[in-house]
């Protein structure tokens, strides 16, 4: 863990406030620690756009690692929720030939599902689609049975037929 990390984690018990501009250039690592990433998700829900943008910036080149970790799926699943529409369809571009290991991994299965409910109708297609040849692995699966059923109850059905 850096020291900054380090900090942050004992800054409850001091005064220090963080700010999401406090930690700049180790958003990743924040991900993917339980406290940052409570930190990063709270942040976004009110970050501006200027903010929102930097911790993209960041998270970006790293999505599908954080989508498959235990605290980083959170983060990206909240830029689901809260980015732009250029971000969501970024990150769905990213989850691009691997929608099916995604979908059944314990933790990006989570990721899978909020991104079909943000993302714009072609996109759900194209996400949906991959599974196609897969489908009843995916249904089968612990984790992919629930993409499955947000395929269900969001895709329209004329995209999947």
């Amino acid at each position: 863990r850096s020291v900054l990390l380090d900090e942050f984690r004992l800054s409850n018990k001091s005064n220090k406030r963080y700010e999401l501009k406090d930690i700049y250039n180790h958003l990743v690592e924040f991900s993917g620690d339980q406290h940052g990433s409570r930190f990063i998700q709270q942040k976004l829900e009110s970050a501006n756009s200027d903010e929102k943008d930097q911790v993209f910036r960041e998270i970006e080149p790293n999505a599908i690692q954080l989508m498959k970790d235990v605290f980083g799926n959170y983060v990206v699943q909240k830029f689901f929720e809260h980015g732009n529409q250029v971000q969501k369809k970024v990150l769905a571009e990213k989850m691009k030939g691997k929608v099916f290991d995604l979908s059944v991994q314990v933790y990006a299965c989570r990721v899978v599902q909020k991104a079909l409910e943000h993302v714009l109708v072609e996109q759900q297609a194209e996400l949906t689609l991959e599974l196609e040849p897969d489908i009843l692995r995916v249904i089968r699966d612990q984790n992919g049975n629930h993409v499955v059923q947000k395929i269900i109850e969001l895709v329209p059905r004329q995209c999947i037929d």
